[in-house]
């Protein structure tokens, strides 16, 4: 190979991170055109010459003097080829280096420096996070110049004749940077300390120095000291110092940067400032509004996020197609550019204009939303409640950006556990719209047209939502039997869904598809959330007959038993049909269920014992009923009790029995005069007089008992859960 085109240059070091992964991405360049590598190690100790001695032409050592300057230009001073290419050890350069394969073949080139882009990541997971910034870099230099930087830090090449530097842009070459994408904070801050005690030294020598103020405040605008450097950035600005024009917008993005962070007053007068005096500038259109719209959000002026966020979102499509000042870049770094602060944005936007009334606007602001992406699960949950809120409130088709934005979401990026955590995000959010009481609320609303949860039909082969949202919206029951067959997972399923199946007259279990009785259980507790659900399976069922079928049986028996335990007994005695519709239904069923779960010896008294106790008092219960429907009231009062005795968890249902059964309430008249006959008998008996309990045990005292003992019960304690 001939002399070199490129000298590439490189100061390094303890650089073991990412010194290989640089080198390695210079080679298909060093394949392809003539270029020697020149490297100095500024004082390694961590294994980085050893790998640079695998790469580098010429590698020599140079002690640290604390000027970067000095440093490349020792590496300068060592290269023989026509243009310097200059890169850091923690940069790499992209695949596509057609642009300079072709910069090397050029008979004539119009300018002695040429510049790249750059993007600067801001976290360690690079583009799996997509946070990054994007700025230009004066990277070439024709040799033959002589030139040489300047600058202990943030050195630069400039103009011999002090003019501004006049480069060529090379649009299609990217170089990659994570240099303050530190997992290890002693290493940030480490780096961070360096740079601003240099930035400080520079900063005494030249006091104006509009350029030193903007990297001072880049670096500690999450410093309260960047609140001194922004005021007086602004100070030597209103003087227009040389070049005020061309530096002014990044002067302004990042005075504004620091009064956003550190809540100056100053910030929105500024950012108008920005917008009169550089309208057109990427820096004003982009960062400052960023910065604009998050504060107008932070203050709910609604009318000024979507300003700004208009601003934003019509740069940040001009800046994605090429449509700017290529050479703005070169005066510093866009900060809002990548998609995730894209993101954040446009659901910011999207709610202003949504506060605003201009769904349409809000609609084709989500549209421009990559789910995908999305690792802040706050923003799954914003969006699907403002596609929620768009279907409720207005006629817009938004079914396209649901499906889209649901095939977005689950797609495993960066991760399968990130598009899980998205997921189940959205399918809760999404969750509450099914709720009967929900759709009570938002049916009352003066902005209502239609019901949420329809919105989700789109989905019917994708999520149990989806089918769902067909269920609700389907009356007959051999169509509703289709979906449940349909549902992969009933689990997933909102109980409001399957509620309205069985209230329709669906029969469940399904035929042929038998279930266990935990999973019949998770279905009851579901179905159990929605208000008055339970209450009218039960009284559904009571108008049938006891099912034959076992899976049905069962099932019907978890509905009574979710039922008794949700019900409201204190509250409800003024109105006691509808518990007792509820216990009625529960002793029917625990008369057919019991005999299929023991033996018959087990049902009896002496081996009770040995069932659990809601089964002990389930045999109570029915033994209860049926002697109130044989006109035994005195017996029913007993065995309640007797029952309550074996599971004192039923205390608030037996005393709504006893209090809300209207048998109780108006006995016969024949009664009435049997009580006072034995009323009258204990008086002339001590109470513990054994007469009294010979009495106690008779027949005509059992029938009468509740008339003289009345039916407080002696227990205390709640329903069983």
């Amino acid at each position: 190979m001939g002399a070199p085109f490129f000298s590439i240059g490189m100061i390094f070091k303890d650089e073991i991170r990412c010194l290989e992964r640089c080198l390695k991405s210079l080679q298909p360049l060093r394949d392809a055109v003539p270029c020697e590598l020149v490297m100095a190690d500024t004082g390694s100790s961590d294994g980085s010459r050893e790998i640079a001695t695998k790469y580098a032409d010429i590698l020599f050592d140079f002690p640290w003097v604390d000027d970067f300057s000095a440093a490349r230009n020792a590496v300068m001073d060592r290269c023989s080829g026509q243009w310097y290419f200059t890169i850091d050890a923690d940069e790499w350069l992209t695949d596509d280096i057609a642009e300079l394969i072709a910069f090397s073949k050029e008979k004539t080139l119009p300018h002695d420096f040429g510049a790249v882009n750059i993007h600067n990541y801001n976290t360690v997971e690079l583009d799996e996070n997509q946070q990054f910034n994007d700025f230009s870099g004066i990277r070439l230099l024709r040799m033959s110049t002589g030139i040489r930087y300047t600058g202990c830090i943030h050195e630069k090449w400039l103009s011999p004749d002090g003019e501004s530097v006049k480069a060529m842009m090379l649009h299609n070459t990217w170089l990659n940077h994570d240099g303050y994408a530190y997992a290890d904070k002693a290493a940030e801050q480490a780096k961070h300390d360096r740079n601003m005690a240099l930035l400080r030294k520079k900063l005494a020598e030249n006091p104006e120095d509009m350029q030193t103020y903007v990297e001072c405040i880049d670096i500690s605008k999450y410093d309260v000291e960047s609140v001194e450097y922004a005021r007086k950035l602004m100070e030597v600005f209103e003087k227009k110092p040389p070049y005020w024009d061309r530096f002014g917008p990044v002067v302004f993005r990042a005075s504004v940067s620091a009064g956003k962070l550190q809540k100056m007053p100053e910030l929105m007068k500024w950012a108008a400032q920005a917008v009169e005096m550089f309208p057109n500038s990427m820096f004003t259109r982009i960062d400052v509004a960023y910065y604009a719209l998050a504060d107008c959000w932070d203050r709910s002026d609604s009318a000024g996020s979507a300003y700004w966020g208009s601003m934003y979102k019509d740069a940040l499509s001009e800046y994605r197609a090429g449509q700017y000042d290529h050479s703005e870049l070169l005066r510093g770094a866009l900060e809002y550019v990548s998609p995730y602060w894209e993101r954040k944005a446009f659901v910011l936007l999207g709610q202003a204009y949504l506060d605003l009334d201009e769904p349409e606007k809000t609609l084709e602001t989500l549209c421009a939303i990559d789910g995908k992406g999305i690792e802040e699960l706050r923003q799954v949950e914003s969006i699907t409640h403002m596609m929620m809120r768009l279907h409720r409130t207005t006629r817009l088709d938004i079914s396209p950006l649901l499906t889209t934005f649901w095939e977005q979401i689950n797609q495993p990026v960066p991760s399968d556990s990130t598009a899980k955590a998205r997921r189940n995000t959205f399918l809760n959010a999404a969750g509450a719209a099914f709720a009967k009481a929900y759709q009570d609320e938002e049916a009352i609303l003066s902005d209502f047209v239609r019901h949420t949860y329809s919105l989700f039909s789109s989905l019917s082969n994708q999520c149990e939502l989806g089918t769902a949202a067909l269920i609700l919206e389907t009356e007959d029951p051999v169509q509703l039997e289709e979906l449940l067959v349909e549902a992969k997972d009933l689990d997933l399923l909102p109980g409001s869904a399957l509620s309205h199946a069985l209230q329709r007259g669906v029969r469940f279990p399904l035929p042929d598809h038998p279930m266990p009785i935990e999973k019949m259980d998770t279905l009851v507790s579901a179905i159990s959330k929605e208000k008055g659900a339970l209450s009218a399976l039960v009284s559904q069922a009571v108008e049938k007959d006891i099912p034959e079928n076992t899976q049905e049986l069962i099932w019907i028996r978890g509905l009574c038993i979710a039922a008794l335990r949700t019900y409201d007994w204190k509250s409800n005695l003024l109105d006691a049909k509808e518990g007792l519709v509820i216990a009625r239904m529960f002793a029917r069923v625990e008369r057919k269920y019991l005999p299929l779960c023991y033996a018959p010896g087990a049902l009896e008294d002496p081996r009770l014992f040995l069932l659990p106790p809601m089964h002990r008092f389930g045999f109570y219960c029915a033994q209860a009923f049926d002697a109130l429907d044989a006109g035994d009231a005195a017996g029913y009062v007993r065995l309640l009790r007797e029952g309550l005795e074996v599971c004192e968890g039923v205390k608030d249902m037996v005393e709504f029995l006893l209090n809300g059964t209207p048998e109780l309430k108006d006995p016969s008249d024949e009664l009435k005069t049997m009580a006072e006959q034995i009323r009258a008998v204990l008086a002339n008996f001590a109470p513990d007089d054994p007469a009294v309990a010979m009495l106690k045990q008779s027949e005509a005292y059992q029938k009468v008992a509740y008339l003289i003992e009345g039916l407080d019960v002696p227990v205390s304690g709640g329903l069983m859960q």
